[in-house]
């Protein structure tokens, strides 16, 4: 058992936890408690799992059925994992997970894909939002443009709610090298854009589709609008001049829900 926060492990998780360089370096990441660590996939690699000393002896049965090499796991003092923790009232277990790579070409291959693009999102609640939602939503993929948050901070992480391991996430894409692959492949890209002159009703969304959600205090690039397909305008009834980014994706996710569902 660990029992100091100067142990070469617990420094190397540290680093992990703090710094985005890290983890692009080792192309690892961190996902916390209990609820997340269920979501993760069967054949989702983890490397190692840290456990407190108190949630071994609450959860011994929840640890025997995550599929990792019972080597790699870490069991640490309490005051130890609350150092490393980066919620407020820690669970007692996290994992450090593989990066997963996914391949553009297959995912375009989807009939009628259902596709998110991300410019410069900058909130990782909002980003971790926008994941939980998609995944509810049905939704083929996700792309961040280079620009955006880090897809494994772990605030992103958490509010995705499991969501990050149920659907294909592409990250630093070259947003116009994206919108070129896509139109190659006859995706429509619509833009969310307060200058829109269609309401996403009026659209087409039952064919292959890429919703398009600009930077949460500037919105879409005038550059990155010119080359969509479409301007798409959520209704605004009150004196608000715009939603926030995560909810307005929301809207138009459940826009092509409503339109693709048959009820």
């Amino acid at each position: 058992m660990i029992e100091s926060i100067q142990n070469k492990h617990i420094k190397w998780l540290i680093a992990l936890q703090k710094n985005r360089k890290n983890r692009e370096k080792e192309k690892l990441f961190i996902a916390e408690g209990i609820k997340i660590i269920e979501e993760i996939p069967a054949d989702w690699e983890i490397i190692n799992l840290f456990v407190s000393s108190s949630f071994i002896r609450e959860h011994h049965s929840f640890i025997k059925d995550i599929k990792i090499d019972k080597k790699n796991i870490i069991e640490v003092a309490d005051k130890v994992f609350n150092a490393i923790s980066d919620t407020v009232t820690p669970q007692g277990i996290l994992a450090v997970c593989r990066q997963k790579i996914f391949s553009l070409e297959d995912i375009l291959s989807v009939k009628n894909g259902f596709f998110i693009i991300l410019e410069e999102i900058q909130d990782p609640g909002n980003l971790g939002t926008i994941i939980r939602t998609a995944d509810a939503a049905g939704a083929d993929a996700i792309f961040l443009t280079k620009g955006s948050v880090d897809l494994y901070n772990p605030k992103v992480i958490r509010s995705t709610m499991g969501s990050i391991f149920h659907l294909p996430i592409f990250t630093e894409m070259d947003i116009d090298t994206l919108i070129e692959e896509l139109k190659n492949s006859n995706v429509s890209i619509l833009s969310a854009h307060l200058k829109g002159n269609l309401y996403p009703y009026q659209y087409n969304l039952k064919k292959a589709s890429a919703l398009l959600i600009g930077n949460e205090s500037k919105g879409i690039k005038e550059s990155t609008a010119q080359k969509t397909d479409a301007l798409l305008k959520i209704p605004m009834l009150g004196k608000a001049e715009s939603l926030n980014a995560a909810i307005a994706a929301s809207i138009l996710m459940y826009e092509v829900v409503r339109q693709r569902i048959e009820i």
